[in-house]
């Protein structure tokens, strides 16, 4: 999909969805305004040409966290079952 800048008619300038991209072609599709042209272009730039713009390689998102979280209860979980399966058998050698 591609987008465009268009001046609207209260003189804010509008992010539209180019045409050819329309479902239905009498309504047009538009993404948002903005107050002057020159960071409405930049909008679209951006959202024409995503490639610029990488996700931050550091991000860290809820999802993860939890992940990581249910894996470190889970090694906790292991550890402490081989520990109690390492003391039950050394009271059994022992005896």
């Amino acid at each position: 999909m591609k987008w465009e800048v268009k001046e609207l008619p209260d003189g804010r300038w509008g992010i539209f969805l180019c045409k050819k991209y329309w479902k239905f072609k009498d309504k047009p599709v538009m993404y948002s305004a903005a107050v002057n042209k020159e960071s409405a272009q930049r909008r679209v730039d951006r959202m024409n040409n995503p490639n610029g713009y990488s996700n931050d390689e550091k991000c860290y998102t809820i999802g993860m966290a939890r992940a990581d979280a249910k894996k470190k209860r889970e090694e906790e979980k292991k550890r402490k079952a081989e520990a109690a399966q390492a003391r039950r058998d050394a009271k059994k050698n022992k005896s």
